[in-house]
Parts: C-alpha cells; sequence; structure tokens
C-alpha cells in the first residue's frame, strides 16, 4: 500500500492502488439525515440500494435497483421525481447522466470534487441538471468513509438554473 503521514495521522493514497474498492456504503443515520433534509415525494428510486442505508428510511412505495441483486439501473427508465442515494464512483458521468434524464430530482451523496473535478460532469450540470442545492458533511472521514475529500449530498434538479444553495449538516461521526 501507499501511505502518507499528515499530523500524525495515516492516511491511505488510493490512486493506482491495485483492488481498491469503489463501493463505499453510506452509514444510516447520514442518509436518514438527507432524506429528512430534502423530504422527497411522489415516484422515488434508491438506484443503489446496497445494505438498505436509504431505501430502508425513504416513504414506503419507493422503488430500488441493485446490480448485485438482479436490478440493474441502467435498465430502469421509468420516470420518477425523485432519486436518493450513495451513487458508485467508478462510472458517475454515465450515471448522472441517466439519473437526469429519468428523474426530475436527484440527490447524491459525493465528494464534492467528483463533479467540480470534471469537464464532462459539469457540462450535465449546465446542460441538464442544475445543483440547487449542496448539503455539506464535512470530510468523508466524518461520515464514515476512508476518504478525506469534503462529502455533500448534492440536489441537482432537471432544468435549473438557479443559484446553488449552501448548508452544513453539522454531523461528526
Amino acid at each position: 500500500c501507499h501511505y502518507i503521514s499528515c499530523k500524525e495521522r495515516v492516511m491511505v493514497m488510493t490512486t493506482g492502488l491495485k483492488n481498491y474498492s469503489n463501493v463505499h456504503f453510506s452509514d444510516e443515520e447520514v442518509a436518514k439525515k438527507i432524506i429528512a433534509h430534502f423530504a422527497p415525494k411522489g415516484r422515488i428510486l434508491e438506484p443503489f440500494k446496497g445494505e438498505g442505508a436509504f431505501f430502508n428510511h425513504l416513504p414506503e412505495g419507493t422503488q430500488w435497483c441493485e446490480i448485485n441483486e438482479g436490478r440493474d439501473f441502467f435498465q430502469f427508465t421509468s420516470q420518477v421525481d425523485w432519486i436518493v442515494s450513495n451513487p458508485p464512483f467508478e462510472n458517475l458521468t454515465q450515471v448522472m447522466s441517466h439519473s437526469f434524464n429519468i428523474a426530475i430530482n436527484t440527490v447524491y451523496l459525493l465528494p464534492l470534487s467528483k463533479v467540480y473535478s470534471s469537464a464532462p460532469r459539469l457540462r450535465l450540470v449546465r446542460d441538464i441538471a442544475g445543483i440547487k442545492e449542496e448539503l455539506h458533511f464535512g470530510s468523508g472521514r466524518d461520515i464514515g468513509f476512508d476518504i478525506g475529500f469534503p462529502f455533500a449530498a448534492m440536489h441537482f434538479q432537471r432544468g435549473y438554473r438557479g443559484p446553488t444553495v449552501k448548508n452544513w449538516a453539522n454531523f461528526k461521526k
């Protein structure tokens, strides 16, 4: 493994590591805070159910996908009012594109750099679904991930062209 020391803290360098997992399961308390803040209603999809951190707290009738259970998000084509999840980062551009085409509102828990450091993703934001709000949680380590980048629940809304509201969740694991 590759490590760097940072003020008495050892951090794993993930770039270029073999077998580094793209899967980062969400803390249920973080998921509940996101759901309470954005209060999705109507037709809802949890496209990356995983262990159910989000799904278990979304309203009854929420639809779900999970590739490991035979329900591929990219095969889901029904229109929904809301998508709420922690998506995989590996194919995030494709995930965002598909999400914005089937959902009016999309809320994804993401490292901010995954959106702001990608020209193709910023074009999707500009052309399809603007960022209505960012609910900031601090670093990934503050919410249980082994990633130090700043994380936010980002609310994208199809056709939105207004300013981005920035809120802070004051959450520390």
